[in-house]
């Protein structure tokens, strides 16, 4: 079969639960194949057109917003002319259906130059094309890294911000969808039509069931007690069982990704020391090729040594993608849809801030790194990272990564010196220092390139930054935090007035998944009372009893000292919307 493999993140049956990892190399032998059926007819409807959305000043043009959006990354999920053709599992609507993109929390996009089919934003077609396979449909950052939100009536795109999307329940989708294509004979019929296999549609038929049955046991292999619901993953859950399980094909170095953490915002992330909610990452390069990896990236690691480091990663196009990231600016608040800030309560707000936040969250003029430290004398804004049970967040996350080892298997003697296991960590970047190396090998880019590449992030002596404390959490800057919520690295706090709370006064259950915005209580509408039947229906209801999902800690101003006001809580709120 070859260890020639695809990664996928994780699927979220409601009730169930459930991750795939997809593997590519059972698809090797799929033909995108053309011409059959020509008389059958297409029973497509009319589309519909992607909603009216107001876009805020951010800092990129139109251009630049479409190929954040488009440009592919590496990611190579399933035969982009089936992913196209495929229609909704239990209807005969297409699964890029606009109404089907909005119920997975994904944003419908219209089709253009770089987007000709209309696929949700993030949704891209990979340049590479195999004479069988034909072009892959993959993901890019936007996908993960973009969020519509309702703003006084008005659909408000925000770039670089957390979504509302449900992962796992579009994989669960996908899956049941080809399951159905492969089960039903005029749903089969019309996905042929539409494909027009030139090897007959039985042959394209044998090739679909394959895939199924590879998604069915990926789904059972990687099953999770509890869904994650709205807009959270385990990222580094995923990536090491893509990256240390599957890619190796050493079964041992699969864990249940049961530490979901939400998605965090992009704006300043070049311009951190530290990013990850564990600080565990500074080098944009290797960072955003582990994502790759991550997210249905091919990867080469148990092969002949001239090809063992290969990968489907884009390397250029990742350095463009985190250049625009560069020019990125938070959103400032509305006014014009959400009203005028309180110049009072921001002043008073602000010395609350200096007073009991500041020590944590850096604040403009930034705190920066010494330009001493770095080999181009480059600096960057401080982070603090705070020890996990000092801050008293839910642990898990830390608690799965920190003490997570891998065996080495074949690479024990390649990349760690002969030590068969090795902590998680270490095995995760050197095996993504190794893909990108070669990738600069092969492609023989110059030293000057390969570190701006990297962001300068070296020591004076060419040593890798390395991380402060991976069993802490990261405190960062707050610029644009009213776009972000709901709040915590999981994702446990729906409103910054809960966040401000002591945690027992923070809400146990919510809903998560509705884009309409509180502008008192910054965050999403997220009550039962407040929700309408149909809203409750494509929400998620977010128990913070489960595990992973805590919304205990971050007890300030401090646990010791008399809680705020409900006039000072007002105050920081209305100068946390204005960072």
């Amino acid at each position: 079969m070859g260890h020639s493999t695809s990664f996928a993140f994780g699927d979220r049956q409601r009730g169930t639960g459930g991750i795939f990892w997809l593997a590519v190399a059972m698809l090797a032998g799929i033909a995108v194949l053309t011409g059959c059926n020509a008389k059958h007819e297409d029973p497509k409807p009319e589309p519909v057109k992607p909603p009216e959305v107001t876009y805020l000043d951010q800092g990129w043009s139109n251009d630049l917003r479409t190929r954040y959006y488009f440009d592919p990354q590496g990611s190579r999920l399933i035969p982009y002319d089936w992913f196209v053709a495929l229609e909704q599992p239990d209807n005969d609507r297409l699964f890029i259906d606009v109404a089907h993109v909005e119920d997975l929390g994904y944003l419908p996009a219209a089709a253009g130059p770089l987007n000709p089919d209309g696929l949700p934003v993030g949704f891209v077609k990979d340049p590479a094309e195999n004479p069988e396979t034909g072009h892959w449909m993959g993901l890019t950052c936007a996908a993960c890294h973009t969020n519509d939100m309702m703003l006084a009536g008005k659909r408000v795109r925000i770039d670089g911000g957390p979504p509302m999307s449900d992962f796992e329940t579009f994989m669960h989708q996908l899956e049941a969808a080809v399951t159905a294509t492969a089960a039903d004979d005029a749903k089969f019929d019309r996905f042929a039509a539409r494909v027009a296999p030139k090897d007959g549609a039985e042959a394209l038929r044998d090739r679909l069931r394959d895939y199924q049955e590879t998604l069915n046991a990926l789904v059972e292999r990687n099953r999770t007690p509890h869904p994650y619901g709205a807009g959270r993953l385990d990222a580094f859950g995923y990536i090491l069982n893509a990256v240390a399980g599957a890619a190796l094909d050493e079964p041992r170095n699969l864990r249940t990704p049961d530490a979901p953490v939400s998605y965090p915002f992009l704006w300043l992330t070049p311009k951190l020391e530290w990013v990850q909610w564990n600080g565990s990452a500074a080098n944009p390069i290797g960072r955003n090729a582990g994502e790759v990896l991550g997210t249905f990236g091919t990867l080469e690691l148990v092969t002949t040594p001239d090809k063992m480091f290969s990968s489907s990663v884009l390397v250029d196009n990742l350095a463009e993608m985190e250049a625009w990231l560069n020019d990125l600016q938070p959103p400032a608040w509305p006014e014009p849809m959400l009203g005028a800030l309180d110049p009072v309560k921001v002043t008073a707000g602000s010395a609350l801030y200096q007073r009991d936040c500041m020590g944590c969250h850096n604040l403009p003029p930034y705190r920066m790194t010494a330009a001493k430290d770095n080999i181009a004398g480059k600096q960057f804004i401080k982070v603090t990272m705070i020890p996990y049970k000092k801050v008293g967040t839910d642990p898990k996350m830390i608690e799965n990564f920190g003490p997570r080892t891998a065996f080495t298997g074949p690479l024990a003697n390649v990349l760690f010196g002969g030590n068969a296991q090795v902590p998680a960590g270490t095995y995760l970047g050197n095996v993504v220092a190794a893909t990108v190396a070669r990738d600069f090998r092969v492609r023989q880019i110059p030293e000057d390139k390969q570190l701006a590449y990297s962001g300068y992030r070296y020591a004076p002596d060419g040593s890798p930054d390395t991380p402060k404390n991976i069993l802490a959490y990261k405190a960062g800057p707050l610029a644009g935090v009213w776009a972000t919520a709901p709040y915590l690295h999981n994702g446990s706090v729906p409103t910054l007035a809960d966040m401000l709370k002591p945690p027992a006064e923070r809400p146990a259950v919510f809903y998560v998944g509705n884009r309409t915005f509180d502008p008192v209580h910054v965050g999403y509408k997220n009550s039962e009372a407040e929700l309408s039947e149909t809203e409750r229906a494509r929400a998620f209801r977010y128990d913070t009893s489960i595990p992973g999902n805590s919304n205990a800690g971050h007890n300030y101003p401090n646990p010791d000292r008399v809680v705020y006001t409900d006039n000072e809580r007002l105050a920081l709120i209305e100068f946390l919307k204005s960072l």
